[in-house]
């Protein structure tokens, strides 16, 4: 159950594809809240994230959203509707301070065709896309709320850049309660619920907006446990 992960097919390229496709970026710098690509809108071509954070959103008819991913430094993202000839299904907005690669669709098509490492490198990232929605689904219906808040909050720590000290790590990604609970599924009242336990145990932490897991390897552990439940009585 992971919120974010190493999506960067191109550090899996040989050197020349690779350089070949870097050669080619165009990059723009993005201020939080700037729309990188709108659901419905024609696909222009791919991204890579070159530092700060982008979020695919899904819209609901009553106007809120849910969070689907978090894509951070070197997740590549878009690729899917290059090569399906589709508009874009989600919105993608800029969460930080953030600069991207952008690969135009001309340029893409054209390296495609030209190393087939490519094709290859995204057959693979699909296939464990979809490998990762199976798994997501299992510990939807193997795991407690508790257990599935946990493994969130460790995702989070463990993909921030803020350098860990012993068991204590940051997390620089910026994400609010309900953007959890929409990835979840789940209200914001239980994630809340579940959060408050964490920090009576004084496993996570919130100080001056930013949050922190003061023990990594006990929310790992906790995450773990099937008999990890919420002791917090409201």
């Amino acid at each position: 159950m992971r919120i974010a992960g190493h999506l960067n097919w191109i550090d899996e390229l040989p050197a020349a594809a690779q350089a070949a496709i870097k050669e080619r970026f165009v990059y723009r710098d993005l201020e939080p809240g700037e729309l990188v690509g709108e659901s419905g809108q024609p696909s222009e071509g791919m991204y890579q994230v070159q530092s700060g954070h982008i979020k695919m959103l899904a819209y609901n008819p009553d106007g809120e959203h849910s969070l689907i991913i978090i894509y951070i430094r070197g997740n590549c993202f878009g690729e899917s509707t290059l090569i399906a000839r589709r508009p874009h299904h989600h919105t993608t907005i800029a969460a930080s301070p953030t600069r991207v690669g952008f690969l135009k669709q001309a340029d893409f098509d054209e390296l495609y065709s030209q190393y087939t490492s490519i094709p290859e490198a995204l057959c693979r990232k699909f296939a464990r896309g979809l490998s990762s929605m199976i798994a997501y689904r299992e510990t939807q219906n193997q795991t407690t709320v508790a257990q599935r808040v946990a493994l969130v909050l460790h995702n989070l720590a463990e993909i921030s850049e803020a350098p860990q000290l012993g068991r204590y790590r940051e997390i620089d990604v910026p994400i609010t309660i309900s953007e959890v609970s929409s990835f979840l599924g789940l209200t914001r009242q239980t994630v809340q619920k579940e959060i408050t336990a964490l920090k009576r145990r004084e496993v996570i932490s919130k100080t001056q907006g930013t949050w922190a897991v003061r023990d990594m390897l006990q929310l790992s552990n906790l995450a773990q446990s099937q008999e990890f439940q919420s002791d917090y009585i409201e």
